[in-house]
């Protein structure tokens, strides 16, 4: 790790910015995109104005896997999202993702700088993509926790079985599938060969502190008919329960209904969708076929450990949604009647984007009566960076979300899932916002009308939140017609 300090002056942010360069080159990154990023996240820093005295800059440098991490503190007014010239940076492909947020010791704007091993990616040569009917093989398979070492041979299992057209884009590269699993943000089961070819996977990502995302479960097809994939879906539960986690998300395709059908099997509720999550793609296996629109995946969540009783605080847009999804699930949770707007005067919250899926992410830490206006503020910073699709994931058991998150829905926010556990954050309620909210439903197929008329209803009202935005712009176009048309007194 490199720190640094230096004071807000233009001496000072030289230094900084040469340090970063610095410690790129040294790692083989691009030194002028790392000089860039700190020179953006100074001076954005220094337009904050932070109080006489409180001038200094703070800049550390850490590796993280297959990227360099640059953050920059600064103890000038709340930063509520990264500089539009960073976010220009990720969308052009300089760095992979911005972050700003507030932690204990004021400000941290964070840029991600991939090295030269991040954009390595699958050699294919000598490999095929294998029918669904290719001979079965009677090789004898070893399954056991997925290591470091196995993640070239995880990629390549993914080509064989869905050649490019995998949606998790990250199973391509090696490197950085082996660095996620060597920091333990990843974890799996495979099954693998004599040859050490991975024959079937079934992962986890840690999505917050005690609760993880399952899936990329995928089996090469000469290995099918074995049972592979309960086999090692029941090991990776017996070790999820073993390491603590609390609960399990999934976010099964909504183009065909068997991943939705097993996660019910197994006793996961639906809790939402994500619509128009990730670029179109080609899929193969199970359905066929060009996407003509974004990715929409569906949400469920099954808890692993005994779930503690909450009350939480909804806005009225999203209640009768959040509804829907509590009662079938019979969970300990319930929603407060009584309303407040005590709250700060300044909210809390962390903004992210990445250009790969052309997604933003918001997380409110802190609600405040200005919640409206900062979600609106990074949002606008988002939508200019050319996000087509942001979350906002909001603390549902602050009393104050009630009020201070009615006005949400004007901006064009509307429900997205309600995850009654993320780890120390609690229940969050997560809104989405749509580039374009007229969602195509035609391809997607339900596993039971339950999961369909939960989806159906937020599909709905992302199109009607859409409409009565596009209604009150074309109003007040006409207002302003009007208005021109009126005599002008003379004078």
């Amino acid at each position: 790790m490199i720190s640094a300090t230096a004071p807000g002056t233009t001496e000072g942010i030289s230094a900084l910015v040469a340090a970063a360069r610095a410690a790129a080159a040294a790692h083989g990154a691009i030194d002028d995109v790392a000089g860039l990023a700190v020179r953006v996240m100074a001076e954005a820093a220094l337009g904050r104005r932070p109080l006489a005295g409180h001038d200094t800059l703070s800049l550390s440098i850490t590796l993280a896997g297959t990227e360099l991490v640059i953050a920059l503190r600064d103890q000038g007014e709340p930063v509520s999202s990264p500089p539009v010239t960073m976010l220009r940076m990720v969308d052009l492909g300089f760095l992979d993702t911005a972050d700003a947020r507030i932690d204990g010791s004021g400000n941290v704007t964070e840029a991600r700088l991939p090295l030269p091993s991040h954009t390595v990616m699958l050699d294919e040569t000598g490999l095929e993509v294998l029918d669904e009917e290719a001979p079965l093989s009677d090789a004898p398979v070893v399954l056991r926790p997925l290591e470091p070492d196995d993640a070239a041979a995880l990629t390549r299992c993914i080509y064989r079985c869905y050649g490019w057209t995998y949606p998790n884009t990250d199973l391509y590269f090696p490197d950085r599938l082996a660095a996620s699993i060597l920091s333990g943000q990843r974890v799996g089961e495979v099954a693998v060969d004599p040859s050490g070819e991975v024959a079937a996977h079934w992962g986890a990502v840690f999505v917050a502190d005690g609760v993880v995302e399952t899936g990329a479960t995928v089996t090469d097809p000469r290995f099918r008919r074995r049972g592979l994939a309960n086999d090692l879906g029941e090991r990776l539960l017996e070790r999820l329960v073993a390491m603590g986690v609390r609960g399990r998300m999934r976010e099964p395709v909504l183009t065909h209904p068997a991943t939705q059908q097993i996660a019910l099997r197994e006793g996961a509720h639906p809790v939402g969708a994500y619509l128009h999550a990730s670029p179109p793609l080609q899929q193969v296996g199970i359905t066929d076929g060009m996407l003509a629109e974004r990715i929409s995946v569906s949400v469920f969540f099954s808890p692993l450990a005994e779930m503690p009783a909450a009350e939480v605080h909804i806005p009225a847009t999203f209640e009768p949604l959040v509804r829907r999804i509590l009662e079938p699930a019979g969970w300990p949770i319930s929603i407060a009647a009584a309303r407040t707007n005590d709250a700060p005067e300044r909210s809390v919250l962390r903004a992210s984007y990445t250009a790969e899926h052309r997604t933003g992410g918001l997380v409110v830490e802190i609600v405040g009566t200005d919640l409206a206006d900062a979600v609106d503020d990074a949002l606008t910073g988002l939508r200019s960076a050319g996000a087509e699709m942001a979350t906002v994931q909001l603390p549902a058991a602050q009393p104050a979300l009630a009020v201070c998150g009615a006005g949400l829905s004007a901006l064009g926010l509307g429900f997205a899932t309600f995850l009654p556990d993320m780890g120390s954050y609690g229940p969050a309620l997560t809104l989405q916002w749509l580039a374009d909210p007229d969602i195509d439903m035609s391809a997607w197929v339900f596993a039971d009308e339950r999961v369909e008329s939960l989806i159906r209803a937020i599909a709905d009202q992302a199109r009607d939140l859409g409409d009565d935005i596009v209604r009150r712009r074309r109003r007040q176009a006409r207002r302003l017609r009007l208005f021109a048309a009126l005599p002008v007194a003379a004078g």
